[in-house]
């Protein structure tokens, strides 16, 4: 992973410094639906709403790069904290962009549970993410607005301790693959 973003992180700076272009500040703010199957077993939702937002730079009116965060419902609330590309194709009036993003969901939560006697809790963790996105911005009031669509790739691990006179722990892991659709807020 540190060698994909330094990758990145080289292509990006050096393609600034040849064309000497001048570094700019963006923010884009997203709220994303994440459609996707759903399954009583594992108690996921058909539909999940996110927000996150990314903080970047610029260079020139093609690349950006940087940094986001967020905060996502899925079984348990999860905190994703990712790296990111954009690509902007032109400077008209509906212009097209791509995006990659990668990083990690965190969870501190936990649950206590007694079921039928046996008892024990759960230890959320989170895990890996990867959201690569096609989008369009457009000029809406004064605003600059993005409507996307994608695919999101989330694994999410937690840890079971059933307290009983076994004390058995085991992990267990869920890998949510969704649709992802998104209006943001691009300045």
């Amino acid at each position: 992973m540190k060698y994909i973003l330094s990758f990145i992180a080289s292509v990006f700076f050096t393609s600034g410094l040849v064309a000497q272009q001048e570094l700019v500040y963006f923010n884009h703010t997203q709220v994303n639906f994440l459609i996707g199957e759903e399954s009583e077993d594992s108690q996921q939702k058909a539909v999940v709403p996110s927000f996150q937002t990314f903080n970047g730079i610029r260079s020139g009116a093609n690349w950006g790069i940087g940094l986001g965060i967020g905060v996502e419902p899925f079984e348990y609330k999860v905190y994703p904290v990712f790296a990111g590309i954009y690509y902007f194709f032109s400077n008209v009036k509906y212009n097209p962009y791509l995006t990659f993003k990668a990083g990690y969901a965190f969870s501190n939560s936990s649950k206590k549970f007694n079921n039928y006697g046996y008892y024990g809790d759960f230890k959320h963790k989170g895990g890996l993410m990867v959201i690569p996105e096609f989008g369009f911005r457009f000029k809406m009031f004064d605003y600059e607005m993005t409507l996307s669509g994608g695919y999101r790739f989330q694994r999410l691990k937690s840890k079971i301790n059933q307290g009983n006179s076994t004390n058995y722990i085991y992990e267990h892991q869920v890998d949510y693959n969704r649709v992802s659709f998104s209006l943001g807020l691009l300045f």
